[in-house]
């Protein structure tokens, strides 16, 4: 199955949701694509044809998202850009049940792509900050606060009472964030998980999100790729997954992660050396227009989002 010396990971944070366009936090409410977000997968799968096109590439060959539908409705997009049918499942269980989870490989011979949806590429839990706008949110706490819990690599923010999760404080009859939920549902939702034992979160650190995407990484991704001698996988996450699988991979330290920002839409290449999985080097299919996103998304709070 192998074609190369090299083993690629497509890693992208997902298009434009509703809730980035207002300028809320998100983490795990399930918001949905805008039309920009869209344009932005199907401009992600052009530019991974593209890639894969001029380096004599074969496609991804496995998918990955979050257990959130933004991720889920990005990899659909892309998935039929690229004209390949992908069957999704579930994955989830500790780090021991993690190292057993296989694919179907006739999916591969049939030129399907089998996608895993997975709560561990889910973004941060940002606790009782979802749901809530984040120039609200900046003038409540201060900038040297605000910028703290979102950027340093320990910073966390409150605890989020899950019992409280479907009211939100109204003005004049209407919700204050123009949603009439923070996150719904929950158990029902994640059902797999608590089957398999998983404690889910309530509020997270980065270095949390770290903790429970490294066995992820090293027990599915990196393990299914040298078992099967994949050319090519495609993870679609979130700003702070891909943050953390970038801070894991490259061995970024704990004070660099502040400075990483991740754009919403633009496909990053990761390239793997076969024999032994080690790092080479990573880099954007679409650099320029990666540096301006990546500004925009530090300024969030600061500044109203187009």
């Amino acid at each position: 199955m192998s074609s190369g010396n090299t083993f690629k990971l497509f890693v992208l944070r997902h298009g434009q949701s509703e809730l980035n366009h207002e300028n809320i936090f998100c983490g795990w409410i399930d918001a949905k694509l805008t039309d920009k977000g869209k344009q932005q997968a199907r401009n992600s799968a052009q530019l991974i044809q593209q890639y894969c096109n001029d380096n004599n590439e074969p496609l991804p060959q496995v998918g990955y998202t979050s257990r959130l539908v933004r991720t889920q409705q990005t990899m659909d997009v892309i998935t039929d850009e690229l004209n390949l049918k992908g069957e999704s499942q579930v994955i989830s269980g500790d780090v021991h049940a993690l190292k057993k989870i296989e694919f179907d490989d006739q999916l591969l011979q049939q030129g399907q792509l089998p996608v895993m949806q997975t709560w561990r590429l889910n973004e941060r839990h940002y606790g009782a900050w979802q749901g809530q706008r984040k120039p609200n949110v900046l003038k409540e706490v201060g900038d040297e606060e605000y910028m703290r819990i979102r950027r340093d690599y320990r910073g966390k923010p409150p605890l989020v009472d899950l019992s409280l999760e479907m009211i939100q404080p109204q003005e004049n009859g209407n919700s204050t964030t123009g949603y009439e939920f923070k996150e719904p549902n929950r158990s029902e939702k994640y059902a797999a998980e608590d089957a398999a034992g998983e404690t889910l979160p309530i509020s997270e650190s980065l270095a949390e999100v770290v903790t429970r995407i490294r066995p992820f990484l090293d027990g599915v991704v990196l393990r299914l790729a040298k078992e099967k001698q994949l050319d090519s996988c495609l993870i679609v996450g979130h700003g702070s997954s891909v943050r953390s699988l970038l801070k894991i991979i490259e061995d970024i330290s704990d004070e660099e992660i502040k400075n990483i920002d991740i754009p919403n839409g633009i496909p990053l290449v990761i390239e793997f050396d076969k024999t032994d999985l080690h790092f080479i080097k990573s880099f954007y299919l679409d650099p320029e227009s990666a540096k301006i996103n990546a500004a925009k998304v530090r300024k969030e709070g600061f500044e109203k989002n187009p």
